[in-house]
């Protein structure tokens, strides 16, 4: 009965699996074909002659053609979002979200998204228009700066807005947690619990937030269904990725990439605007061209960024064995979750190389399993 059951699981996490790779490409495809008919057919050149029309400042001309654009791009995509997000999760049962928590989410979503587009852009053509030959350089700053802004900011105003966040109340295992987190030399402020409930089944948890701010999340999912011993061991797996600085490296590691992203869209932003006969380098019409080239210059990259997060996880997650109890509570633990998430244990390469920023829950058991080995015995 066990057995079948767990056949049974392997093959809807596979087709769930599936489902969501064939929607990232299909989303992926049709982001390049909107950006592309906006460039050919001119109606981002359309678009921008109706901001120019409402505004001689070119600031407020750059906020007109985004909320325009953004607004076309979201009804766009509404049908992809909505599959992706609420049909395909109720369709496996991963899901708790009612329709109208859906499209309030949603909503938070597009504006929140919108604002940070906007200031990200002013500041982009901001530098365009007065530093043309060196944009790319400044603009990598910029993104530095307001990325830790955002990381700050993230546990007390933006993970609020989507979910209510507490103290743990079980304060037997608070304790228990927080005594974990002295023996890692990891100060912990408080445990906090996140209620995942309302909208997924899935089990998760996080770090989020730097410095002072910062906060280690545990889903009410994850919390509910787990025993003590397995939520210390995903608990360590946290305290790992915080005393090892995985968030730094990865701030650090997001700069360099960026510099290098900004550096070479610049170069081939200056050949497109020839090709498609488009104006100055601080032509507002030009934007579908330059967020075609970002996102190019993302899938590109991506292989790298995410080899790079699955060997900071593989190392929180060795972090984890070597102050759990035993290996048994971690073996556990990632089992369970990945049931729990259908997270497919054995994808193929191409979709680890790609889709991937954990390693696949095979191989986190397989070195799980072989640090127990060499373990020494007492």
């Amino acid at each position: 009965m066990k057995a079948t059951y767990m056949q049974e699981n392997l093959e809807r996490a596979k087709r769930y699996s599936r489902s969501k790779t064939r929607l990232t490409i299909t989303e992926f495809v049709l982001t390049v074909a909107f950006l592309m008919i906006m460039l050919v057919s001119g109606a981002s050149v359309g678009l921008r002659n109706i901001a120019a029309g409402r505004s001689e400042n070119f600031s407020i001309q750059v906020g007109i053609y985004l909320v325009i654009f953004t607004v076309i791009y979201y009804l766009v995509f509404l049908g992809p979002d909505f599959y992706g997000g609420f049909l395909l999760e109720h369709k496996f049962g991963l899901s708790n979200q009612t329709l109208f928590g859906w499209a309030k989410k949603s909503g938070k979503k597009l504006l929140l998204g919108s604002a940070m587009l906007l200031i990200a852009a002013e500041l982009l053509y901001f530098f365009l228009r007065r530093f043309p030959e060196h944009w790319w350089l400044l603009m990598t700053a910029a993104w530095f700066l307001l990325t830790i802004v955002v990381s700050k900011i993230a546990p007390v105003l933006i993970i609020p807005l989507f979910y209510k966040c507490q103290s743990v109340r079980n304060n037997a295992l608070k304790e228990r947690l927080v005594k974990l987190g002295e023996n890692c030399a990891v100060h912990v402020k408080g445990v906090f619990e996140i209620q995942l409930s309302k909208d997924t089944r899935k089990a998760n948890a996080a770090v989020a937030g730097l410095g002072k701010g910062r906060r280690i999340l545990l889903g009410d999912t994850l919390l509910e269904n787990y025993s003590n011993e397995e939520i210390e061991t995903i608990f360590a797996h946290e305290l790992g990725h915080v005393r090892l600085l995985h968030t730094w490296k990865i701030l650090a590691f997001g700069a360099a990439a960026s510099l290098l992203s900004f550096y070479v869209t610049s170069v081939l932003f200056k050949a497109g605007l020839n090709i498609f006969g488009l104006g100055q380098i601080d032509d507002i019409a030009a934007f579908p061209l330059l967020a075609l080239i970002v996102m190019l210059m993302g899938l590109t990259l991506l292989p790298l960024q995410n080899a790079y997060l699955r060997r900071l996880e593989k190392q929180a997650d060795l972090f984890a064995l070597k102050h759990a109890q035993s290996g048994e509570s971690f073996v556990s633990a990632i089992t369970k979750l990945g049931n729990q998430n259908l997270s497919d244990p054995s994808p193929s390469k191409w979709e680890e190389i790609f889709l991937y920023d954990h390693p696949p829950v095979s191989k986190r058991l397989d070195y799980a399993k072989q640090r127990e080995i060499k373990r020494p015995t007492a």
